[in-house]
């Protein structure tokens, strides 16, 4: 807690240079800046619900808009949003640490060290979680500092490392206890996550695959194996989704749906044969998922016109919805549904 609270109070600090080397630039005239507190002071904009001037979304072109009674500078960082923000994370991220406490770090403690957890007896699906926490982390804090007229190359900077710092706090944690240790494997996956929302944006081929996730509880956490929902990593699902349509050739992407993806899924099963009782011998012993499911978009189905329902259908786009599969491997099973 006390490393993401000095990274938090690092960020801040550099927006905040940010903010006063673009002031510099701006001609204020005899504007003081208790008209421009009152102006554009939170309060008076929740009240009016005066939102239209925000843009979350993730893209490179930033829609500027204007009040009515007279310009804004569109260039100005919006602290009146960017300030509640920010507390938010920080009240978010002890939500978190609470949960991650209950959860792993109550057992005993050590001194500072590593661990190699590759191929382990969850069969590495965690380290997919890694993987698909950083990118959620990365998109969230990205469309924040967009929104709040943080400049581009600052957004992507800031937004990928708090997302790596977000989650290297948790690695601090494990590495002093004795059941757990810094995983350099999880790290990495922290980092790939980190990076790949702004690696699409730069290589536009990878824009057409994205990582989902679905989880319903499994038969070992309703029989009590795992004390938590977070370490039943067999009800865990993630998926490689692929944006057909947009990896079709024309004019063959004409009789594909847009919206209409197909996914290959990986999740585990026989991880535990009992509580304490983890089904591995220096391997792991249980059966690896393989599946092939659709998935969609909600996004380009719905089409919607509205910004801000758009970037909520945007956030649960991240969501593996129920949608026909069928597992190949261990064994062949049709599903009308899975979820």
């Amino acid at each position: 807690m006390k490393n993401f609270l000095f990274y938090l109070f690092l960020l801040i600090f550099i927006i905040q240079n940010q903010i006063n080397a673009s002031q510099n630039k701006i001609a204020l005239g005899d504007e003081n800046i208790f008209s421009e507190l009152h102006r554009n002071r939170i309060f008076y904009l929740i009240s009016n619900q005066n939102f239209q001037n925000l843009d979350f979304s993730f893209s490179n072109n930033q829609t500027k808009s204007q009040t009515k009674k007279q310009p804004q500078d569109s260039t100005r960082i919006k602290w009146e949003y960017l300030g509640p923000f920010l507390g938010g994370v920080l009240i978010a991220n002890a939500s978190i640490y609470y949960i991650f406490k209950d959860a792993y770090w109550n057992e005993e403690r050590t001194k500072f060290h590593t661990f190699n957890d590759w191929n382990n007896a969850d069969m590495n699906i965690d380290k997919l979680g890694h993987i698909y926490s950083g990118i959620l982390l990365t998109k969230a804090s990205y469309k924040i500092f967009k929104a709040t007229n943080v400049p581009e190359k600052q957004s992507i900077i800031f937004s990928t490392l708090s997302s790596i710092f977000f989650q290297t706090q948790i690695e601090i944690h494990d590495a002093y206890y004795k059941k757990w240790g810094w995983s350099w494997w999880d790290f990495g996956g922290n980092v790939l996550g980190a990076i790949y929302p702004h690696l699409q944006n730069a290589v536009k081929p990878l824009k057409a695959i994205n990582l989902k996730w679905s989880y319903h509880p499994s038969p070992a956490y309703k029989k009590g194996w795992y004390e938590h929902w977070i370490k039943d990593y067999e009800g865990f699902t993630y998926y490689l989704t692929f944006d057909v349509h947009s990896i079709l050739p024309k004019p063959i992407d004409n009789f594909w749906p847009s919206w209409l993806n197909v996914a290959v899924a990986y999740g585990v099963e026989k991880v535990k044969l009992g509580k304490n009782i983890w089904n591995s011998a220096d391997r792991p012993l249980g059966d690896r998922e393989w599946y092939i499911t659709l998935d969609y978009s909600l996004v380009k189905l719905i089409k919607p016109k509205s910004n801000f329902l758009r970037e909520v259908l945007d956030l649960i786009d991240n969501f593996h919805l129920p949608a026909p599969a069928v597992r190949i491997s261990p064994s062949t099973i049709w599903y009308g549904i899975y979820f």
